[in-house]
């Protein structure tokens, strides 16, 4: 299961969103009623605050040989400047280019990048500078995503890794998608902010995408299950019933995530996670839960502690997420992707840390063929072996932006781009 994956891009967003800047605010109207729409064809153009104990890691033998990647009917990306990126296998993922107008996918590890990106996307923008192209990913053949335009919505879905896109018109504008399958899907559709307030309805679909229903919708003058206050972060459902919404408000130590039971017609405050005394008067920013299994999941956590210092909590649940408990956490942590229910990667300025106990303990990853000094911005495994990073040698320019392979564990990387 690739949760951490589909969970990662919203929590790059974050990180942009932290390090560089904010979306604009939106419409504060709900969206109209949901009527069934039709689909056309589009063909493609082309912790606690005690450092991590520090170990060697241990030299891994890759068990996989890189083999020629099989032709595709789509062209190949000259040169592209990835700037977000979602492996599934050790050589199947997507990335977007750093202006968010082109959706890439690889075949052969990251060696090369083909276009995907469907056709006539151009026509949309009229005003944007941009097609904002911020997409979902379930697999390694299946992607949605909703391209900037001025008005309505349209939801592109592909099934085939891009060779083929449908188009759906939406009931709404704004939105951020969360699926669980191929035809189970949530949107969380942003409906402005102002005063402290961030006004959200989520809807939900049964076929794909092609026909949405609203389970939830702030009010204007009302009082719903959802508080209006605080910033959504985005939406996480395990199955149809069971959900999770993060965010963040201006409050000391207060874990600003909601969760439903029913669909997310009705939501509640998570009450029962507990902070370490060692980051009392924090102030939290909770992304979104994502899940190893059906019941293996990990919660990340933005702590900025009283003294400025910022750390990445982790969270895991061994129940669904019906309770969560605090591992560990990493000084300045970045970016976390678990590829098992034991193992995952933490993404630190310039260094990467490995857990194989769930969180509880972090040792240093060797980065030999990575220049020292070089800044950490996206790290993704899909097994111990076969791991990709996004860094950079200039944390505030973010130029360039340099990715990079390991297929033995992190004994060795790979500069596969620029």
């Amino acid at each position: 299961m690739k949760s951490s994956r589909a969970l990662a891009l919203t929590a790059l967003g974050l990180i942009l969103s932290i390090l560089a800047c904010q979306f604009p605010p939106g419409s504060t109207q709900p969206p109209p009623e949901v009527v069934p729409t039709e689909t056309e064809t589009v063909s493609p153009t082309e912790t606690s605050t005690l450092a991590p104990t520090i170990t060697d890691t241990p030299t891994l033998t890759p068990t996989v040989t890189m083999t020629e990647a099989p032709a595709s009917p789509l062209p190949i990306a000259s040169s592209p400047i990835l700037f977000n990126f979602a492996m599934f296998t050790s050589t199947e993922g997507w990335a977007v280019t750093r202006d968010e107008d082109h959706l890439l996918r690889t075949i052969d590890g990251g060696d090369s990048w083909i276009d995907a990106t469907p056709s006539g996307l151009d026509v949309v923008l009229s005003g944007y500078t941009t097609l904002g192209i911020r997409p979902f990913f379930l697999d390694a053949e299946t992607a949605w995503f909703t391209p900037n335009a001025t008005a309505g919505g349209v939801l592109y879905h592909t099934l085939d890794g891009g060779v083929n896109w449908t188009s759906t018109a939406l009931p709404f504008e704004r939105a951020s998608y969360y699926f669980v399958d191929l035809s189970l899907g949530f949107a969380l559709v942003d409906l402005g902010a102002g005063a402290g307030s961030h006004y959200v309805a989520v809807h939900r679909t049964e076929d794909g995408g092609a026909t949405w229903t609203v389970v939830f919708t702030h009010e204007p003058g009302e009082s719903k299950s959802l508080r209006e206050g605080g910033s959504k972060n985005g939406v996480t459902f395990l199955d149809i019933d069971h959900g999770w919404i993060g965010g963040n408000i201006p409050m000391e130590d207060h874990f600003y995530l909601y969760y439903t039971v029913d669909g997310g017609t009705n939501w509640a405050l998570e009450t029962d996670i507990s902070l370490p005394s060692t980051y009392a008067g924090s102030w939290l920013d909770v992304e979104q839960p994502f899940f190893v299994t059906s019941t293996s999941g990990y919660l990340p956590v933005r702590a900025t502690a009283p003294d400025d210092n910022r750390y990445l909590l982790i969270y895991r649940s061994d129940d669904s997420g019906a309770t969560w408990t605090f591992q560990n956490g990493i000084q300045d942590g970045r970016w976390v992707d678990f590829y098992s229910p034991d193992e995952g990667i933490i993404a630190a300025p310039t260094a990467l840390y490995q857990t194989v106990d769930g969180g509880l303990t972090w040792t240093l990853v060797t980065t030999p063929g990575i220049p020292v000094g070089e800044f950490f911005l996206k790290v993704d495994f899909v097994d111990s072996l076969h791991g990709w990073a996004l860094t950079t040698p200039d944390d505030s320019t973010w130029e360039p932006l340099n990715f990079y392979r390991t297929i033995d564990g992190g004994a060795s990387w790979d500069q596969l781009l620029p």
